[in-house]
């Protein structure tokens, strides 16, 4: 991804409501620092704000700054949780920033973007496993699940191949499991052990298993639904025995193609209102016009009083030209970088699906969840991911590298480093770097030559006098 550069930025770019906050405008270049001892507008536009009409901003606070150090440093409260817009101006306007606000008990959180469906080389994908855990987080991922199919071991192999390595992105362990005799499928994560390999290679234990739970249906269950009812259940309670969240992915995957993977609106209703997952996959690796289908299918269930927390995934199997990767994907709001934390997101409700479409440059999100997390989301997803991408894509190309033997570990940990920083400095919890006394003297020492030089556009030199507050 190419960068996008804007010429100042704000610090920090999510706060706490109500609590004072000491707030930095600080170029992102050189040739941008604010002129020493010189007055700068600064308005704080809180975006949700009550207008009676179009036209009276009398929600504005209009602030009058005096540059010092190449920086402007002012103290604000911010009242309600919602996104603020700041515009920055000298005798016209110099930049748009954007922040947001939060209640103390959203704001300690960590906003990650992770995928917990996708494969490799070792069932039906193309990519070796531990490469995949690189693609991910050179596309800004801060956690994956590598969920082959009928195989949890593969994540093994990631985790051995990283082992002495300290990594900006979360392995989470998991596979899909697949019951023989049932069209559904059913996606583990963060569980501590193979609930596929129990009836892989103990088959007659299985068995035993299944015939209890067959035995057990509960009533309401409809007949021809009994045996793929018993199966949903024993893969879900033993997900959660091996410490796991169950997640019910694509059900609306080839209805009524030959290979008969879709289960039936009924069928899923009743799955999901009895409580046997733990999330949703509401986007996921299907059609477009399914994902639609899925998500009209979530608000019938919400009105009806059925409220699964959801996720996005890419069910991803190859990531060239992928109409999938990374296009869709889960926001957890976390109070770690752990796993354990990131399942606890999950299963809370503290999570976004997202599917976006277009180019890195003109691209749309569509995020799924409740109204306040979708509101932060948004934000998120225009002003925080898409710079964390490019902070932290060095960090994958390095991995994949690291995993042929072609790069060191120490490359990827400072990466992951200047990654941290990004992060800290972006949520409040590290002061921002600003200019130093050298660099000030640098740019001092250009811009008096810039001010003495001609008056130009271009190609073509003017006489009259122009500003030169770029």
């Amino acid at each position: 991804m190419l960068p996008t550069p804007k010429n100042y930025a704000i610090y920090p770019q999510v706060v706490p409501t109500n609590k004072k906050v000491q707030m930095v405008i600080a170029p992102t270049e050189r040739a941008f620092l604010l002129f020493e001892g010189e007055e700068y507008t600064v308005t704080v536009i809180p975006v949700a704000a009550d207008v009676p009409q179009r036209g009276e901003p009398d929600h504005h606070t209009v602030l009058t700054l005096t540059a010092k150090d190449g920086v402007l440093k002012f103290d604000y409260t911010f009242d309600e949780e919602e996104e603020y817009t700041v515009l920055l101006a000298k005798d016209k306007p110099l930049a748009k920033l954007s922040l947001y606000a939060l209640d103390e008990d959203l704001y300690p959180l960590t906003p990650m973007r992770g995928d917990l469906h996708l494969h490799s080389y070792r069932s039906d994908g193309s990519h070796d496993p531990a490469a995949q855990l690189g693609n991910y987080r050179e596309q800004g991922f801060d956690f994956m699940t590598l969920s082959d199919h009928n195989r949890y071991y593969p994540g093994g192999e990631i985790d051995e191949v990283y082992k002495d390595v300290k990594l900006g992105i979360t392995h989470v362990q998991g596979e899909e499991i697949h019951v023989p005799g049932t069209p559904i499928h059913i996606v583990g994560v963060g569980h501590k052990w193979s609930v596929a390999e129990k009836y892989i290679e103990n088959s007659e234990e299985y068995q035993k298993e299944m015939a209890e739970y067959k035995a057990s249906v509960p009533a309401h269950v409809p007949a021809k639904y009994a045996d793929r009812y018993a199966m949903a259940k024993w893969s879900t309670d033993n997900i959660r025995k091996a410490g796991g969240v169950a997640i019910f992915p694509h059900p609306f995957w080839l209805p009524g193609d030959s290979k008969a993977f879709n289960v039936n609106d009924e069928l899923s209703e009743i799955l999901l209102t009895d409580g046997l997952f733990d999330a949703y996959e509401l986007i996921g690796g299907m059609a477009q016009s399914y994902n639609n289908r899925s998500v009209a299918f979530w608000m019938e269930l919400r009105a009806k009083g059925v409220n699964i927390p959801v996720v996005g995934s890419s069910d991803v199997h190859n990531v060239y030209k992928s109409a999938e990767f990374p296009h869709r994907f889960t926001v957890a709001f976390s109070k770690s970088a752990e796993e354990s934390d990131i399942m606890d997101a999950v299963k809370n409700g503290l999570s976004l699906a997202v599917e976006s479409e277009g180019t890195e440059y003109d691209r749309t999100y569509r995020a799924y969840g409740s109204l306040r997390l979708v509101s932060y989301g948004r934000f998120l997803l225009e002003n925080y991911f898409p710079a964390l991408q490019r902070v932290c894509q060095g960090e994958g190309v390095a991995m994949r590298s690291y995993a042929m033997g072609d790069a060191p570990a120490a490359l990827i940990e400072l990466q992951a480093e200047q990654t941290q920083k990004f992060k800290d400095t972006f949520f409040g919890r590290r002061e921002p770097t600003l200019p130093s006394a050298s660099i000030i003297d640098f740019e001092n020492r250009w811009r008096a030559r810039h001010m003495e030089g001609p008056i130009t556009k271009g190609s073509l030199i003017y006489s009259d006098k122009v500003s030169r507050q770029i």
